[in-house]
């Protein structure tokens, strides 16, 4: 496959995944200042196949999207697509640093879940100080909305994190299994 044949693949795929990570944003689940949502998915994904700045594209383009559909542009959009594109740059990095590619991430997963759980809670962070920042700007804030729940956003953010893991890891391997029977 040639350099642009390549190229064309992986921009194509971040569409694809940014449109997944859409799709997702509407089967996500908010209640009491908690959310539930798989959006991470298309994200962790993308920081597997193709690194960090590729997550971190999926990761702005796919929260700027959910955010242009369901909210329109407000004065903190663009602080509200951080926590998953900083995820996704995490990850990447991670992996990257630990010298994990698709192929281990695919035949032995424990660092892979590793990474996932320490960002977890790195995007609950980031999220609960948006939502503070944001509640505070437009009048809505109220403590127990916010930091109240930290620690279920938390604890929700990790076993989301467990089920992306499980559900990429199968994605992986299939995607290089496909990869071999090509050749």
């Amino acid at each position: 496959m040639t350099k642009t044949s390549r190229d064309t693949l992986r921009i194509a795929t971040n569409g694809v995944l940014i449109a997944v990570y859409v799709v997702l944003s509407y089967l996500s689940f908010e209640t009491g200042g908690v959310k539930i949502t798989l959006v991470s998915l298309p994200v962790i994904l993308c920081a597997v196949l193709f690194g960090p700045i590729d997550a971190l594209i999926v990761g702005l383009l796919g929260g700027f999207a959910e955010q242009m559909i369901r909210y329109g542009f407000t004065a903190t959009t663009l602080l509200w697509i951080l926590p998953e594109a900083v995820r996704g740059l995490f990850v990447g990095l991670s992996l990257r640093l630990l010298r994990q590619s698709a192929d281990s991430i695919a035949k032995k997963s424990a660092v892979f879940f590793a990474v996932c759980l320490i960002a977890a809670p790195i995007t609950s962070v980031l999220n609960t100080l948006v939502f503070a920042f944001d509640a505070t700007l437009f009048g809505y804030y109220e403590y127990h909305m916010i930091w109240g729940v930290f620690g279920v956003r938390v604890a929700l953010g990790f076993a989301t994190a467990l089920i992306t893991a499980a559900a990429v890891t199968p994605v992986i391997a299939a995607l290089r299994y496909s990869a071999r029977m090509k050749r």
